[in-house]
């Protein structure tokens, strides 16, 4: 009985994690599950690969590479201006650190479609950016900026910009500051300083946060939907059409893996790419 109870306070960890492994099961793993079982299966023939053939098409494809594109370049924009924010942030502001934190975390307090629409009233004809370029007379006429790829990809880029900046931020937070000081006192300057030391070391942060990114700006749809104006189909609003409005279960189903595949797909080579800013960061 004493071991058993030794044993089990040995490994309490692993008991206090269960709730979180079952939430994940019952809440991804099997939702992906039958998803993937619905894109094979018919009530007639049984299992089939018909759904999937049906999506080699151009118009498909096409949908895929835009949404690939839009995702890879948030994912690059986010990743370019949240290092140095959280570089500033962590070792710059001793003092308003927990301000400018507090200020990271308090767009997560507003509702998201909340966020959306509050850009209608910046970007729409009569809104304030049109109004302020006529009043600059920067613009002779207001400019059609909602219902564009450029409005879907200014507000996913504001949207999705802190989960970029906190795994940064947490990464820039365990930081010795000693490597630094002993790097500089060896006699590097503070440019060879951030190449051998700084960014190699916060390299892990920019990638979790660029992959976090990249996945959700991939399966957006709620953006793309409400500012785009239906002009251009993205992957998230073709898999909301599919199952909310034609009611198309299994080809639906068949395009979400066919789209998760792709996606896969992307993100392996960025991790090879990921790796080999390792290695060539330590060769500098």
């Amino acid at each position: 009985m004493r071991a058993l109870k030794e044993r089990f306070i040995s490994h309490i960890n692993y008991f206090f994690s269960v709730p979180a492994l079952l939430w994940q099961v019952l809440f991804l793993w099997l939702p992906l599950l039958f998803v993937v079982i619905a894109s094979m299966m018919t009530r007639n023939s049984g299992l089939t690969f018909s759904f999937y053939t049906t999506l080699l098409t151009g118009a498909h494809a096409r949908v895929i590479f835009r949404s690939l594109t839009l995702a890879l370049f948030n994912a690059c924009l986010c990743l370019l201006v949240a290092y140095p924010v959280a570089y500033f942030i962590s070792f710059r502001t001793e003092r308003w650190k927990n301000i400018f934190v507090f200020l990271l975390t308090l767009p997560f307090w507003v509702n998201f479609l909340v966020h959306v629409y509050a850009w209608f009233f910046i970007l729409e004809r009569d809104g304030l950016l049109n109004r302020f370029l006529l009043s600059l007379r920067i613009i002779s006429e207001p400019l059609h900026v909602v219902n564009s790829v450029f409005a879907v990809s200014l507000v996913m880029f504001q949207v999705y910009l802190p989960f970029m900046i906190l795994p940064l931020y947490v990464i820039f937070e365990k930081f010795d500051l000693r490597l630094i000081e002993a790097s500089l006192d060896l006699g590097a300057d503070r440019r060879q300083t951030f190449r051998k030391i700084t960014f190699p070391l916060t390299l892990s942060g920019a990638k979790l946060g660029f992959f976090l990114v990249l996945g959700m700006s991939f399966g957006e749809f709620i953006i793309p939907q409400l500012l785009n104006g239906s002009k251009s189909l993205f992957v998230g609003t073709l898999i909301s059409d599919y199952f909310v409005v034609s009611r198309e279960f299994s080809v639906g189903s068949a395009f979400t893996c066919l789209s998760a595949l792709v996606l896969g797909a992307l993100m392996i080579v960025c991790l090879f790419i990921f790796k080999a800013l390792e290695r060539s960061a330590r060769e500098w």
